[in-house]
C-alpha cells in the first residue's frame, strides 16, 4: 500500500508528498532497528542474570568445600603437634590405640577442586563478553589461575605422601592399626602389633616425619586460606545481583 501510494505521488509530481512517504520509511526502520537492538539487549541481560547465578552456585559449591578442607588440616596439624609433644615425653601419656589414631591423620590429604561449571561454559562457548562487570571477569579469570597452583600444590605433596609416608608405615608400623575402612561391609582384622608404634615414638626420624607432615599441611592449609579469600572477594561482588535478584 505505501509502495502504490509513493508511485503514485512520484506520478503526480507531489514532492512534498513523496518527502513524507521517505520520512515515514525512514522513521519506520528506524524504530525498527532500535526495537530489534531493544530486544537482542533484553535477550544477552537475561542470558548474563542466567549465568550470574550459576557462578553464584558454583562459589556457594566451593566456599562450602574450601572451608571443610581448611578445618580438616587444622585437625591434621594439632593431631602432628600433639604426637610430636607425645614424642619427647619419657612415656606417652597416651594409650597406644590413641596414638595410632592420631598418627593415621599422617596419611590424610584433603584436597580442594574447584567447581567451574559455569566458566567453563562461558569460556567454552565464547558467551564471557556477556558479563558486563569487569571486576567480576577479572576475579573469575585471577581465581581459577589460582586453582591450577592450588591443584599442583596438592598434588606435588600427594607425591610425597605416597613416597615417603607409606614406605615408612609400612616398614616400621602395623598399617592394620592405622587403615581407615570406609565400608561396613569390608572388615580388616585386629592388628597385630599396634605397640609398635611406641618403638619409633621417640626417635629423630619420627619426629622428623610428623615436622614434614605439619610443614605440607600448613602449605595446604595456606592454599585454601588463599582460595577462601578470593572465593568470598566474588560472592561479594555478586552481592549487588543478588539482592536485585531476589
Amino acid at each position: 500500500m505505501l509502495l502504490r501510494r509513493f508511485s503514485s505521488h512520484v506520478r503526480a509530481e507531489n514532492w512534498f508528498a513523496v518527502f513524507l512517504d521517505l520520512i515515514v520509511v525512514v522513521v519506520g526502520l528506524f524504530i525498527g532497528l532500535q526495537i530489534d537492538t531493544w530486544w537482542e539487549g533484553q535477550k544477552e541481560a537475561r542470558l548474563e542474570n542466567a549465568y550470574l547465578l550459576e557462578i553464584r552456585d558454583d562459589f556457594e559449591l566451593n566456599e562450602s568445600s574450601l572451608k571443610g578442607s581448611a578445618a580438616r588440616l587444622e585437625e591434621i596439624i594439632r593431631s602432628m603437634l600433639l604426637l610430636h609433644e607425645q614424642s619427647v615425653l619419657e612415656s606417652p601419656s597416651l594409650s597406644t590405640a590413641e596414638l595410632n589414631e592420631k598418627f593415621s591423620e599422617i596419611g590424610s590429604m584433603p584436597s580442594f577442586i574447584p567447581v567451574n561449571r559455569a566458566y567453563a561454559n562461558l569460556t567454552g562457548s565464547g558467551d564471557l563478553k556477556l558479563i558486563q562487570s569487569r571486576s567480576i571477569k577479572h576475579a573469575l579469570a585471577e581465581y581459577y589461575a589460582a586453582a591450577q597452583i592450588t591443584v599442583l600444590v596438592q598434588n606435588t605433596h600427594e607425591l610425597e605422601l605416597v613416597q615417603i609416608y607409606q614406605p615408612y608405615i609400612i616398614e616400621n608400623l602395623d598399617y592394620l592399626a592405622l587403615a581407615r575402612i570406609r565400608v561396613d561391609d569390608f572388615l580388616i582384622p585386629a592388628p597385630v602389633e599396634g605397640a609398635s608404634i611406641l618403638d619409633v615414638i621417640g626417635t629423630r626420624k619420627f619426629r622428623n616425619m610428623l615436622t614434614q607432615k605439619v610443614v605440607i599441611s600448613t602449605d595446604l592449609l595456606d592454599q585454601h586460606r588463599g582460595m577462601l579469600e578470593r572465593n568470598d572477594n566474588i560472592l561479594r561482588l555478586l552481592g549487588s545481583f543478588e539482592a536485585n535478584d531476589e
